[in-house]
C-alpha cells in the first residue's frame, strides 16, 4: 500500500536516555579547520582510541570550521545507544573552548536528552609526555639542520 507524498507515518515516542543500560562512548573533540587534510588527524586519533576501547563507542566533533559539530557529535553517539558521554577534549590549553563551550555543550546535550549523562575529560595541557614528545621533535628538528 503506498502512502500518499504529503502523509507521514507518526514519529514513535523516544524512549528517554536515563531508561536505558548504562553505556559511556567517548566523543573527541578538535578544533577543526577549512582545510579538510587538517581534520584528518582527528580521526586517526579517534581511530586510535577505538582500538585502545574496543566495544565503546568512540566519536569525533569540531568546534568550528569542520562537520561534525559538537551536538551532531552528541546525536551520534546518543544513536549507538550511548547514556552517558565523556566528552574527551584534543586540546592543549585551558582556554575559552575548553573553559565555556566544551561546559556549554554538555548542558545543552544534558536539556536535549533526558537522563543522558555528559562529563569532561581533562584537556591535554602540561603533561610530561607531551613535554617528552616536544624535545623529540626539537631533536630531530636540530639534526635535520644539522645544528647539533
Amino acid at each position: 500500500m503506498r502512502r500518499s507524498a504529503g502523509r507521514r507515518r507518526p514519529a514513535r515516542p523516544r524512549r528517554p536516555v536515563g531508561s536505558r543500560p548504562k553505556r559511556a562512548a567517548l566523543l573527541l573533540i578538535g578544533h577543526g579547520s577549512r582545510v579538510p587534510s587538517a581534520n584528518r588527524l582527528l580521526r586517526e586519533v579517534a581511530r586510535g582510541l577505538r582500538g585502545v576501547f574496543p566495544g565503546r563507542a568512540v566519536e569525533i566533533a569540531y568546534l568550528e570550521a569542520a562537520p561534525p559539530d559538537i551536538r551532531e557529535g552528541i546525536e551520534r553517539c546518543v544513536s549507538r545507544g550511548a547514556t552517558r558521554i565523556l566528552i574527551v577534549p584534543y586540546f592543549l590549553y585551558l582556554g575559552g573552548h575548553v573553559g565555556r563551550d566544551l561546559p556549554r555543550a554538555a548542558v545543552a546535550a544534558r536539556r536535549r536528552h533526558e537522563g543522558l549523562e555528559v562529563r569532561i575529560a581533562a584537556h591535554l595541557g602540561r603533561d610530561r609526555r607531551l613535554l617528552e614528545i616536544v624535545a623529540d621533535r626539537s631533536r630531530r628538528g636540530l639534526r635535520a639542520c644539522r645544528w647539533s
